[in-house]
């Protein structure tokens, strides 16, 4: 499965987002179609819809106070630095201003 795919089910399971939509414009900063798009083609994160994801996951990562919603975030935000990591070779992004 591709990362994507697991962080798109993962969001929807702590009720982070409701729609693949969601995904695509508030998570990855991308058109509403992204996560249909790169789903269709058989594609994974861009380097920039990755480091939007991840961006936006330790804001909303330092914005929840449940247990669950937190460990998921926790789950999400190692995966997405590990992509960055070992498929990009990205060790870390800046923290947005603007998030």
């Amino acid at each position: 499965m591709k990362l994507m795919s697991y962080t798109y089910m993962k969001l929807l399971e702590i009720d982070e987002i409701e729609t693949a939509e969601e995904l695509s414009r508030t998570w990855c900063r991308k058109n509403r179609n992204w996560f249909a798009w790169q789903k269709h083609a058989g594609q994974d994160f861009s380097v920039d819809a990755a480091i939007n994801c991840l961006a936006q996951t330790r804001v909303r990562l330092a914005e929840r106070s449940d247990s669950k919603g937190k460990r998921g975030l926790e789950e999400v935000e190692q995966l997405l630095s590990d992509y960055l990591l070992h498929k990009h070779k990205i060790a870390e992004i800046a923290a947005c201003a603007n998030g």
